[in-house]
């Protein structure tokens, strides 16, 4: 059971000249341009392989990316090579970010919720309100797993290779697990369960809401500003 499998499956998140990726940012990038208008500090929580950085460099801002997998880091810093980029690429922790309060403008967190439970990302959410400047803004787009698990019962298709095969949510659905196949191999990922009422929720407890819409069916995009 690895994330690092998941992520390696599909180029929605590891391969930036694939169409779903291509297809990910362009289907954000509008949403980000219209809530970002005054340029600025960006940090780009859980930056993967670093296509929201590079595209919001490409756009003005000054963008430092974190994650919490070297893999992808590595993938990312040799992408900034190639392209000349000035982002800066750090390996660490959404729930201990290495930074002073009040050190961003923006932080945007792209759909990364299912890596963490209630009490971790109660603390994701208390450190990105923590390096936020006062009136800056956290833009977040998740997917709302609760609503989706009901849709993934049976078969689908995802990606190029691989579909879901079995589904196997805990008993009080806060945790599922999820069993993808190919024809030539198959792994295991457990995802945490978010719903819509439950992120918006937690994030009453440092932020508020200016802005929320549906990209999807069960993909949302939010705005919110920190309270202090």
């Amino acid at each position: 059971m690895s994330f690092a499998d998941y992520y390696r499956a599909f180029g929605t998140y590891t391969d930036m000249k694939s169409e779903e990726y291509r297809r990910r940012l362009e289907a954000i990038e509008p949403l980000l341009v219209r809530h970002m208008r005054a340029k600025g500090k960006v940090l780009d929580l859980g930056c993967g392989i670093g296509g929201f950085s590079f595209l919001l460099e490409d756009l003005g801002f000054e963008v430092t990316g974190i994650d919490i997998s070297e893999e992808m880091l590595n993938t990312a810093q040799k992408l900034a090579e190639k392209r000349g980029s000035k982002v800066e690429f750090l390996l660490g922790d959404a729930r201990n970010l290495p930074f002073r309060d009040n050190s961003f403008d923006y932080v945007i967190f792209i759909d990364g919720l299912f890596h963490f439970n209630p009490l971790e990302l109660n603390r994701v959410f208390y450190e990105v309100a923590r390096v936020l400047k006062p009136g800056g803004r956290f833009l977040l787009q998740f997917t709302d797993m609760r609503s989706l698990l009901r849709e993934l019962k049976g078969t689908q298709i995802i990606g190029k290779r691989y579909w879901i095969s079995e589904v196997q949510p805990d008993e009080k659905e806060k945790t599922v697990l999820i069993k993808f196949s190919s024809e030539d191999d198959s792994f295991w990922v457990r995802f945490n369960v978010w719903g819509k009422t439950a992120v918006e929720l937690l994030t009453k407890l440092y932020f508020r809401q200016l802005h929320s819409e549906n990209i999807s069916k069960h993909s949302y995009f939010q705005v919110y500003t920190p309270k202090k």
